[in-house]
């Protein structure tokens, strides 16, 4: 059965849910946040006496309880699909497809600036994840609930060991398995973060509320350039009056407070340990062994780049980080700061590898040693990257 077929099936289980909560769900607004002492938003996804899902949550304790969803899915991202998929009318973000379906919030049938997870389907006899635009998805995050492990992640990197024979197992992502949803990543109650991204991630502390009273203050990692964002970051019990998010144009900001340990960044390393360092050593299991690595500088303005000629800022394609005074009206120059989601999307990537971007062996570099995996070690895949090839390295380097 495909998850087209699932979703409809969810869909028929919850019509109370979808009738009950409002026509368009928006992050940390309509069902997901902003809650106000009366609210009704409650109804739209549980039932306190009669729910018949059989997904449970894990409470302070380290006790499960029951979701007590209005649903009979028994897994986290079977009941999200049932809004956000490719054919429900729960919500205008068909994150199958990668597109947005609605007016209000971006341009109708547009990308979603966080791609693809993809859609079961057979396009041209080829079975597969594809896109609104049936093109193959060729990476995403994982969210059908497999336990991955995240690259870079851990505190070496990777918890794989060499076997008897001296090669490494297949690497399912490397660092500590993390089940992988739609929860691992947002809060769908709402958080003090842009997106409703969780506010500790793999248990780590990346956003929160601080401060005493019914109403703390939001202390956020990310926020949003978006017209209306609530620039401190979202408070409980209050609805983001006048905010308008953007789901096909991307109007990423700043850390708050200029905070560079802050930021998507700060928010991805909770997962992606390593990755919060500019060298760190470990074993990557792509045949170099436990050697330094090195990564791009995040979370610094462009103006910092001390090469032979400036970047190419004025023509760049790709989302920098944008001071939140130009909401609604970003444009990129020098003194923004480049980001994970500069040149990754956050669900998955049509994009394709070929040549030097699709070798087999890294070790050995050559054009002709192409693999058929679709991408170099580790991932074997696209890596979320918004371009073909390495063009996001190109659009700003402009060699």
């Amino acid at each position: 059965m495909t998850v087209k077929k699932i979703a409809w099936i969810l869909i028929a289980a919850a019509m109370i849910a979808v009738v009950v909560a409002p026509g368009v769900a928006l992050a940390n607004m309509g069902p997901h946040g902003g809650y106000i002492s009366d609210t009704e938003a409650c109804a739209g996804c549980h039932r306190a006496h009669t729910a018949p899902s059989s997904i449970t949550w894990v409470d302070g304790n380290n006790a499960t309880q029951s979701a007590l969803l209005l649903s009979d899915s028994s897994q986290v991202y079977l009941f999200c699909l049932a809004c956000h998929d490719s054919t429900s009318q729960g919500a205008n973000t068909n994150v199958l497809d990668g597109v947005y379906e609605g007016t209000a919030n971006g341009t109708q049938g547009a990308d979603l600036i966080s791609g693809a997870f993809g859609r079961e389907d057979r396009v041209n006899d080829v079975p597969g994840l594809y896109d609104g635009h049936n093109n193959l998805v060729t990476s995403t995050h994982t969210m059908n609930g497999q336990s991955w492990g995240a690259w870079g992640g851990g505190a070496f990197g990777s918890t794989s060991t060499v076997d008897a024979t001296g090669n490494y197992p297949t690497l399912l992502g490397t660092g500590n398995k993390i089940v992988m949803d739609c929860g691992t990543c947002h809060d769908p109650h709402g958080s003090s973060n842009y997106r409703i991204l969780k506010d500790v991630v793999n248990g780590v502390a990346v956003g929160g509320y601080s401060g005493s009273g019914a109403d703390p203050d939001p202390t956020p990692y990310v926020v949003s350039a978006e017209v209306g964002y609530p620039v401190g970051g979202f408070r409980l019990h209050t609805v983001a009056t006048g905010y308008v998010p953007n789901y096909t144009e991307a109007q990423y900001a700043k850390a708050p407070g200029g905070d560079t340990s802050k930021g998507m960044v700060g928010w991805c390393v909770g997962c992606h340990t390593t990755y919060a360092e500019s060298t760190s050593t470990y074993n990557a299991g792509d045949g170099f062994g436990f050697v330094d690595r090195h990564r791009h500088r995040m979370n610094v303005p462009l103006s910092n780049f001390a090469g032979p000629r400036a970047l190419a800022i004025a023509s760049l394609t790709l989302p920098l980080d944008n001071d939140t005074s130009e909401a609604g009206n970003v444009h990129n120059d020098a003194s923004d700061w480049i980001d994970c989601l500069t040149c990754h999307n956050a669900h998955g990537a049509s994009t394709v590898m070929t040549g030097f971007a699709n070798v087999a062996d890294p070790a050995n570099d050559l054009r002709p040693n192409t693999g058929l995996s679709g991408g170099v070690p580790p991932t074997n895949d696209s890596a979320l990257l918004k371009m073909d090839n390495r063009g996001v390295c190109e659009t700003c380097h402009n060699k």
